[in-house]
């Protein structure tokens, strides 16, 4: 087993729904568990001085079966994955999956 088998953090994501006529989504799919490793990117404030922080972070695991609009809890708090999650195929001891979540 590899660092990528054995984060030392536990996410659970529950995928978005399929897209309706509407625009609007359907509802969430079966939550999954995933072991992985999360890394902070980034923390902004708005240039105003408010009190607006948009906080980002790396999830890297084996496989994160996550897309955009796909909502992630981890530590008790909600998280939104920004964008698609980047899928590294290299050898099989090597693949893994990326995305960056940020606070919802």
């Amino acid at each position: 087993m590899s660092l990528l088998d054995r984060g030392p953090e536990e996410i659970v994501i529950y995928p978005a729904g399929p897209a309706l006529p509407d625009g609007t989504r359907g509802p969430e799919g079966e939550p999954v568990p995933v072991r992985c490793r999360i890394q902070p990117m980034t923390s902004t404030e708005t240039p105003d001085g408010g009190y607006v922080v948009t906080t980002t972070y790396r999830v890297i695991a084996r496989a994160l079966p996550a897309g955009p609009w796909s909502r992630v809890v981890w530590r008790g708090q909600t998280w939104t994955v920004a964008g698609e999650p980047a899928r590294r195929r290299g050898s099989p001891r090597t693949q893994h999956d990326t995305a960056i979540i940020r606070r919802r």
